[in-house]
């Protein structure tokens, strides 16, 4: 260790301002334990869900709420805390550390950069260079991890506690990706308010519906970085995530004026809505409390941004924006994160129950805006099969390790495969463009049954397990049903999830080239998930 002399006015400031003071336990419904590093919560007047990871102290300052009455949900009364600050090595990554972006090269334009370059060159004159600050450079990661299984995702709301972000002062230019995936509706936020001191507060933003896959499957990487490589540090003190949330949350209200221009459209970032000003250029939202920033447009004049903080109660922000005549930048356009319709084209008596499929998460991705008329094939069958196992099972379903078919590696198949509710055309091949015949259907679907309801069934040991049921009259064409067929096929009509094609006939497979030729046995894509429907009403 490096030889230092610190005097006493060194040791009591360190030890008052950045050594955390001990906290009593805070806690309330909505969002548990105030210290408890990730919480997950069922069932809030909030949401149906609340996941969140970070604790709430305004960056590892433990004394912030009991000492300082720090409410980043109220955004009244926000602490504005020192720093640096050291290091919680329990906090969750991404929380509670000052961050710098990928491409900083060295420039230090606030404290918080500040911090970091002198934490990182451990200067000899600099009083807590053996100290471990919470400093970190790259991207902001925060991962959230939690069970949707028993969830059906129509809507959510991500809530980040920024401190220090300057995008406006500094030039900075953030951007966010959820698992992977762009999301500029939350970068377009961060790069539109401005924090001067070192107050953490809430920006929220609305997860467009074509997020909802990546919502729904229980694992959610955020990442923020700086681009421009401006050294601007920032900081994060927690995220909440609220799945199918009550709009109850935006309990604050403000209005502002626009000047410049008539009737221009004014859009609350974060989210998609917007108004359109009344007499004197006037509008009112509704929001989050916490910072806030909108965006007025209107043709033929330039787009400005403003942004200001919203209290719970008697906010005094009143946003005024005055337009120029100029050529405007497209607003962000919200349809492309839209959910891909669930089917292009449909039979009209199929509608209903494909909008039960769809809100079951029936309908697999292969098939998502599809047209449902169509004959489906061996691999949109598989699919939608393993969809049926887990809807049924409540088990995710996992693709066999080693792929025996030369012709296939498609996921979905290969979990179908794993389960033992297909096989292959031969020891090699899939086919798996291949039409699927009706009886074919039956007998994937009844597996599905079999695997899900009898313990220890597998393709190899099915003739050992036997469908208890009262077998229904035999179809006139009895005869076209193959043998390995016809229980499966008889199951599935006495628990009246399929049903024959009319004269009492079931029409198994094609047997003419006539039949072929207008896929008379074969089964659409509409009939499929229809049967998929009725095997979770009937036998769930």
């Amino acid at each position: 260790m490096r030889k230092k002399i610190l005097s006493l006015f060194l040791v009591l400031f360190f030890i008052s301002v950045l050594m955390p003071l001990p906290s009593f336990a805070y806690s309330d419904p909505n969002n548990g334990d105030w210290s408890s590093k990730t919480v997950i919560l069922r069932g809030t007047s909030e949401a149906e869900l609340m996941v969140r990871v970070g604790d709430i102290d305004a960056l590892n300052f433990k004394n912030a709420v009991d000492g300082y009455g720090y409410n980043p949900f109220t955004a009244v009364d926000q602490y504005s805390h020192s720093f640096p600050w050291i290091e919680d090595p329990l906090d969750p990554e991404g929380t509670d550390r000052i961050y710098i972006g990928s491409n900083e090269t060295g420039s230090i334009s606030d404290g918080y950069s500040r911090n970091y370059y002198n934490w990182l060159n451990a200067e000899d004159d600099y009083w807590y260079e053996d100290e471990n600050i919470a400093c970190a450079k790259g991207a902001l990661t925060i991962t959230l991890n939690y069970d949707t299984s028993d969830i059906k995702v129509k809507s959510a709301l991500l809530q980040l506690c920024i401190d220090d972000f300057q995008a406006l002062t500094f030039g900075s230019n953030f951007t966010v990706t959820l698992n992977g995936r762009d999301a500029p509706f939350i970068a377009e936020l961060l790069n539109h308010v401005d924090q001067t001191g070192p107050t953490s507060y809430i920006v929220s933003a609305i997860i467009p519906s074509g997020f909802y896959n990546e919502i729904a499957s229980g694992k959610l990487v955020i990442k923020i970085d700086e681009t421009n490589g401006v050294g601007d540090g920032y900081a994060v003190d927690f995220v909440k995530l609220l799945i199918n949330y009550n709009e109850n949350v935006f309990k604050g209200r403000f209005s502002g004026r626009v000047y410049g221009a008539e009737n221009a459209t004014v859009r609350l970032l974060g989210t998609s809505t917007t108004v359109t000003t009344g007499y004197g250029g006037i509008f009112t939202f509704d929001a989050i409390p916490g910072l806030n920033a909108v965006r007025a447009s209107a043709p033929g004049y330039k787009e400005e941004y403003d942004f200001g903080i919203v209290l719970s109660t008697e906010t005094e922000w009143e946003p005024y924006i005055y337009l120029s005549e100029g050529t405007g930048t497209p607003d962000i356009d919200f349809s492309k994160f839209a959910a891909t319709e669930a089917w292009s084209e449909a039979s009209s008596w199929a509608i209903e129950e494909l909008k039960k499929a769809s809100d079951w998460g029936l309908i697999p991705d292969v098939l998502i805006g599809a047209d449902m008329t169509k004959p489906i094939t061996r691999a949109e069958f598989a699919a939608v099969c393993v969809k049926l196992y887990e809807n049924l099972s409540n088990t995710k379903a996992q693709p066999v390790t080693s792929n025996p078919f030369t012709d296939c590696n498609d996921p979905e198949v290969l979990k179908a495969f794993n389960l033992g509710l297909t096989n292959g055309t031969s020891p090699t091949t899939f086919s798996p463009n291949m039409l699927l015949n009706r009886e074919q259907a039956a007998t994937m679907l009844t597996r599905v049954y079999k695997k899900v309801t009898m313990e220890g069934w597998t393709l190899e040991t099915d003739s050992q397990f036997k469908l208890d049921y009262d077998k229904p009259a035999a179809f006139a064409d009895d005869h076209l049903i193959s043998s390995w067929a016809k229980d499966s096929v008889y199951f599935m009509v006495a628990k009246n999830i399929i049903k024959g094609v009319g004269g009492n006939k079931f029409a198994p497979k094609n047997t003419t080239p006539a039949e072929e030729s207008m896929h008379y046995a074969n089964a659409t894509r509409e009939q499929a998930i229809l049967i998929a429907t009725r095997m979770v009403e009937n036998l769930k």
